[in-house]
């Protein structure tokens, strides 16, 4: 399935830009950043090509950086730690600080599952592949509440079929993330725990491609690209309503749903920090503990904060 996506992505995305003109090729979740920055009209005026790949989740968006297809990319912290633990040749260029309320586990309306020790001995669908954060999540609470990660059957699903399969019953607990969750719980789902009072960073970050940066061009138009995201933010948090109102025209999703995923969305973008790298290290330690994390990844030796200079 992830071949398939992928390959729809780049279809709707194109590849070339005017003859002569730079094309820059974000990659994007769920269509999150694409409709953030239209909203906000901060792309307007740039000297060179912005071209969008949409993909369901960071595995397939992260094949697409490994083929050379994409210049940017934005996911959790966790999935792009995955990434490059997988040796995927990127650098860290920017972080996107949340709350972390966007990532959760639902239950469906009618579960027995009322707190996380219940979850023991129980199946849970993990959006969207091994290594993202909703599986984060699941590994810290079921840490916190002196349970074991081999406590729990683990499934992953891509969100779209795993949306399809919580609605209709056959799923009974769901690790996910935004929109997906916001969708969940109008479809009937509650919430069992959150990502916030830091079960999870609420950070997530944009990389670029190694050989992007190497490209003096390029890197000043991803340079560009993330001062126009840093005002997109700062928009949204000042014009919510707004916001809403322009996720739920562009994505077709019921006014409620955008007013949650809204409310539940980054606050803030910027360079990676020592403070981030430390609180993403945390995170890096504790999966490859579980052996999550297949190599032993060191934040701080794949930033790059150039890119604000």
């Amino acid at each position: 399935m992830s071949a398939l996506l992928l390959a729809g992505g780049l279809a709707a995305c194109g590849q070339s830009g005017a003859q002569g003109q730079l094309t820059l090729t974000l990659g994007d979740q769920a269509n999150g950043l694409q409709t953030l920055m239209t909203a906000a009209h901060v792309l307007d005026g740039t000297n060179y090509q912005v071209k969008w790949a949409e993909f369901q989740g960071a595995a397939p968006l992260f094949q697409a950086m490994q083929g050379g297809q994409v210049d940017t990319g934005t996911a959790a912290d966790l999935p792009t730690l995955q990434a490059i633990s997988g040796k995927l040749p990127i650098k860290l260029v920017s972080a996107l600080q949340g709350s972390g309320a966007g990532t959760a586990i639902l239950v469906r309306g009618d579960s027995s599952v009322h707190s996380v020790a219940d979850l023991k001995g129980k199946t849970v669908v993990v959006s969207s592949a091994r290594g993202s954060v909703a599986e984060y999540l699941l590994a810290k609470v079921l840490q916190d509440n002196g349970l074991k990660f081999s406590d729990v059957t683990v499934q992953y699903v891509l969100p779209t079929a795993a949306q399809a399969a919580f609605n209709s019953g056959q799923t009974e607990i769901w690790a996910t993330f935004d929109p997906y969750h916001s969708i969940g719980l109008a479809s009937g789902g509650r919430v069992l725990v959150d990502g916030t009072q830091g079960r999870v960073s609420g950070v997530g970050f944009i990389s670029a491609a190694e050989s992007s940066l190497a490209d003096p061009a390029k890197k000043a138009a991803i340079t560009d690209f993330l001062q126009r995201l840093t005002r997109a933010e700062a928009w949204a948090t000042a014009n919510p309503d707004q916001y809403a109102q322009v996720y739920a025209k562009t994505n077709s999703v019921a006014p409620d749903i955008a007013k949650k995923v809204v409310e539940h969305g980054q606050t803030a973008a910027g360079p990676v920090t020592p403070q981030v790298v430390t609180t993403v290290q945390g995170v890096a330690d504790l999966m490859h503990g579980i052996g999550a994390l297949p190599t032993d990844v060191r934040v701080a030796d794949v930033t790059d904060t150039s890119v604000y200079h």
